[in-house]
């Protein structure tokens, strides 16, 4: 699916975080959002996910206006992972399942076989399954919320940050996972030089007008 952004304009608190910013991804791309800490690239994906409103300029998914009315459907296309992601206090093994008890995810309901080929690739322990997600590590959350998204098989991926926390193993595995996705429109953010390399595109958000 491609995302198209036009003239964009964020703003928060009365404070400009970017303006003018236009971007292009299409399916099988992925496009780094580089920029200094607080100047937008967060707030970006927010946008694109229609919960944080532009001042200016536009969004489109797969060619359809992101607006209030449209905001909802266009969100199921897309899995994000946030910096820091939130895996409440269930334990991991119901955690995974969460999204696929809602309606419009259960036709993707994963086998075991597909969660623990990805629990083995990122070298995750066995016994984390059990445990709260409370008491993983940043890394394992960041690691277990990647895996969700993968599985959620939606065209559309953000990863905000995904391996600030990860060992040089995972952030290894991170950028094969990447490169290997060429049916999705991917946008991500880090400063990791390994997923810098796999990006097809770098926008900093800093620049008045960016596009690929």
């Amino acid at each position: 699916m491609q995302i198209r952004v036009d003239n964009l304009t964020l703003t928060y608190q009365a404070h400009t975080l970017f303006e003018d910013l236009s971007l292009r991804a299409d399916a099988g791309q992925r496009v780094c959002v580089a920029g200094p800490s607080g100047s937008g690239k967060s707030s970006l994906f927010r946008a694109l996910l229609g919960f944080v409103h532009p001042a200016g300029g536009s969004i489109h998914i797969d060619g359809t206006e992101l607006n209030e009315r449209t905001a909802w459907r266009l969100r199921r296309h897309m899995a994000y992972v946030p910096q820091e992601p939130e895996l409440g206090t269930a334990p991991v093994s119901a955690r995974i399942m969460q999204p696929f008890e809602l309606k419009a995810n259960a036709h993707l309901v994963p086998d075991q076989t597909q969660v623990e080929a990805y629990w083995q690739r990122f070298a995750l322990q066995p016994r984390l399954m059990d445990k709260p997600a409370t008491e993983l590590s940043g890394g394992e959350k960041q690691r277990v919320a990647v895996i969700i998204a993968l599985l959620l098989k939606r065209p559309i991926l953000l990863l905000d940050e995904p391996v600030s926390a990860m060992d040089k193993h995972s952030r290894q595995v991170m950028r094969e996972l990447l490169l290997e996705q060429n049916d999705k429109t991917i946008l991500f953010v880090s400063h990791d030089e390994s997923l810098l390399d796999a990006a097809d595109a770098v926008i900093d958000v800093t620049a008045r007008r960016a596009g690929i």
